[in-house]
């Protein structure tokens, strides 16, 4: 392993650990040392954000998708910036951040879940529903629901105002 990863690993062991604040100095200074990596300021973010401290998380998000996250963090990070607005209440950049990691990442199915807690947080109790329907419909891929995925599927369009 090398010293990125090994360094990402031993503040993630903190963040376990539930030393906050440890956590949150050591990816302080892992910016420090790495302040052109993206993944860099997506991991300081997750510091904060397991601190429960969401919206200093927000900015370090950002920044990391700014500069180019990329691969398997880039999903994460919509999840966890939409995540993170939501819990401060701000619901539609929550729902909107959502929405474009659905679309750039469809079978990324947490997103959808989350996307629904948000729509769900902003009153739109029908919206968050039928996200969940839709990702059942697509999602679960079992004899009993390929059965009644036309149903389903009617059932929820029936909804839709």
């Amino acid at each position: 392993m090398d010293d990125f990863e090994a360094r990402v690993t031993a503040g993630n062991d903190l963040e376990r650990a539930g030393q906050d604040d440890a956590a949150i100095e050591h990816f302080r200074l892992f910016v420090a040392d790495y302040p052109d990596e993206p993944r860099a300021h997506f991991e300081y973010g997750g510091a904060f954000d397991s601190a429960g401290r969401e919206a200093e998380a927000i900015p370090h998000y950002k920044k990391a998708m700014e500069m180019g996250l990329s691969g398997e963090f880039l999903p994460k990070a919509y999840l966890q910036l939409g995540s993170s607005l939501r819990n401060i209440g701000a619901h539609d950049e929550a729902i909107a951040t959502l929405e474009e990691g659905c679309q750039h990442f469809p079978d990324f199915h947490a997103l959808k879940v989350f996307k629904a807690l948000a729509q769900e947080s902003a009153g739109q109790s029908q919206d968050a529903l039928t996200t969940l329907f839709e990702l059942v419909i697509k999602g679960i891929q079992t004899p009993d629901m390929q059965r009644y995925a036309r149903a389903i599927r009617y059932y929820v369009d029936e909804r839709k105002p």
